[in-house]
């Protein structure tokens, strides 16, 4: 219970509704506890009196209250929903948005699995509980107080059997809602681990497939959903025995008040009924204890949900936004790498003392081996990831003094692995600038060479994306994202290996296009084929993390062993292509 209480900020614009909700939840329990009392009314003064008037009254009196209990107990359930529900839809909002703000490393840290669960199931189960335990959560206590007063006020020695029972009960309770509630949070982190799995699965189907490796992805799915099992079952076992254990003991005292009120009204010292009405406000200390059994799994896995959700929340970007940003009017696209040093969540560096300044307006090519850190120094560039060490500048300002916003803004960014989303082929080139034009959309795509094959398609630019692409090629893929990052007119245009699925020939068309626009914008090229960097100003060779050359290929191709190796694996030896 005291991990919901995390959620409750996400209550206050749903105050008024859920002070109504628990108002006429009052209102329903002081008509239950009077219930009682005009039962014992109708026996001891309307039919040991032989009063048909007394027993007419009061039955339509109680008639009627509970025909108002029953009208109060529907407007709390609708209003309880109605909270549950934007409770609900506000958490899970403001948690999208709160992950929106994570950088690379955050997402890094946090399975995409774990947030996905965090978004549905444990959302789902925090607005349960307050669905089905706002009102049950306020009837209760008051419920259980209101018939203990009474109980006292009817007979002070019967009453003490609760004295008896509530320790026992409390006990039983304590235990189950405290084990439970470990239970439901192990129960939720396999829950995690399965939803990894299956996204992995269906992620990599095709690699599946060609590897024949369905029986594998099989046997390592039933293993973590038995774990799932295994303990989803353990924790459901426990809890189930808290209803038959609390109706045990209270079964118990239900006896012990029949045999001891029996003899009370035998001896002359109560009336029939009251002992009635004593009976009835026993089970009615009962019923809250029982209703607690049954929204008691709610409570816990909940609150292990609330406290899941909370470390998501409480979750700081690992690359904050400055406090007091600079907003240049015109940035000219200017990059400078001083001592810059960089790895991955705390590890070993991946990046060592780079010190590169790359002019506006110029292309440069980054070469190096798989693993030498190319894309790792691009993506620090939009601040995917903080330096560990040193500084980035755009512009003579450290990019750490810019609002993430407006840096990223004058960044366009196209990677290898094209990420293409559900909707037409023109909404996916005008992601980054939803108001362009059909013109500038087509402008921009034809400098990515993606015109021709989307004018061929049935409806041309109105052509529908499947997830992901999938009714694309790679190729394609990566022409509508080049056009994509090429839209939002940047200042610094970054190509992370975004042609390496697309031809010889094509790619050469779109260097050739991308070139024409070098002058107006810096553009940083992320090479696998040497080819791709020749036409560069500059070519930059990482080696192991370390720049090792800088200069155009005719200067590296004469002083750097390592560009030479480069060269000649994929275009033979320098002497036999140079002009």
């Amino acid at each position: 219970m005291g991990s919901l209480r995390l959620i409750f900020p996400w209550l206050g614009p749903y105050r008024k509704q859920a002070i109504a909700a628990i108002a006429s939840t009052i209102a329903v329990v002081v008509i239950n506890i009077a219930i009682p009392l005009l039962t014992a009314r109708i026996i001891d003064d309307g039919i040991a009196a032989d009063s048909l008037t007394v027993v007419a009254q009061t039955t339509l009196i109680m008639i009627a209250l509970v025909g108002v209990a029953l009208m109060f107990s529907a407007f709390a359930a609708v209003l309880g929903v109605r909270v549950a529900f934007g409770v609900e839809a506000d958490l899970r909002e403001d948690l999208f948005r709160h992950i929106q703000t994570f950088s690379f490393s955050n997402l890094d840290e946090i399975e995409t699995g774990q947030l996905l669960v965090r978004l549905t199931s444990d959302v789902t189960k925090v607005r349960q509980v307050f669905a089905f335990g706002l009102s049950i959560l306020a009837q209760a206590p008051l419920a259980f107080v209101g018939s203990l007063l009474a109980m006292l006020a009817l007979d002070l020695q019967m009453a003490s059997i609760m004295l008896v029972l509530l320790p026992i009960t409390s006990v039983i309770t304590w235990y189950v809602a405290s084990r439970s509630d470990v239970l439901y949070e192990l129960v939720q982190s396999k829950l995690d681990r399965l939803n990894t799995v299956l996204r992995e699965n269906l992620a990599g189907a095709q690699v599946v497939k060609a590897f024949v490796r369905e029986d594998h992805e099989a046997a390592r799915f039933d293993e973590v959903n038995t774990d799932l099992t295994e303990h989803a079952a353990e924790v459901n076992m426990l809890v189930s025995m808290l209803f038959p254990a609390l109706l045990g003991v209270m079964n118990l005292g239900v006896a012990a008040v029949i045999w001891i009120g029996g003899n009370t009204v035998i001896e002359g010292r109560m009336t029939d009924g009251n002992l009635v009405a004593f009976i009835n406000y026993l089970l009615a200390t009962t019923f809250p204890i029982v209703m607690f059994a049954f929204i008691q799994p709610m409570l816990s896995a909940a609150g292990a949900s609330a406290r899941r959700i909370n470390r998501v929340l409480a979750t700081a970007p690992a690359v904050a936004d400055s406090t007091d940003p600079q907003r240049p009017e015109h940035m000219m696209g200017h990059i400078r790498f001083e001592e810059v040093s960089f790895g991955y969540g705390g590890s070993e560096q991946v990046l060592e003392d780079i010190n590169l300044d790359i002019p506006a307006g110029t292309t440069t090519a980054i070469l190096g081996a798989t693993g030498s850190g190319k894309s790792t120094l691009v993506n620090l560039i939009p601040r995917f990831y903080e330096v560990s060490h040193g500084s980035v500048s755009l512009d003579g300002i450290d990019i750490r003094d810019y609002s993430k916003d407006d840096l990223r803004r004058n960044i366009g960014v196209s990677l290898q692995s094209a990420v293409l989303f559900s909707g037409t082929i023109r909404d996916n080139i005008r992601y980054g600038r939803p108001t362009a034009t059909h013109e500038e959309v087509e402008g921009a795509a034809r400098v990515a060479q993606a015109h021709d094959f989307i004018v061929a398609l049935d409806d041309g630019y109105d052509s529908l994306v499947q997830q992901g692409g999938t009714n694309l090629s790679g190729g394609q893929r990566q022409r509508l994202a080049i056009a994509r990052a090429l839209l939002v007119d940047p200042k610094v245009l970054i190509l992370d290996d975004s042609t390496s699925a697309v031809d010889v020939e094509t790619e050469a068309y779109i260097q050739e296009a991308i070139s024409e626009l070098s002058g107006e914008r810096t553009i940083v090229l992320v090479a696998q084929r040497i080819s791709t960097a020749l036409g560069a100003d500059e070519i930059v060779v990482l080696d192991e993390g370390r720049v090792v050359a800088v200069g155009p290929h005719a200067d590296l191709i004469r002083s750097s062993a390592i560009y030479r190796d480069i060269f000649r694996s994929q275009l033979g030896e320098p002497s036999e292509i140079a002009t």
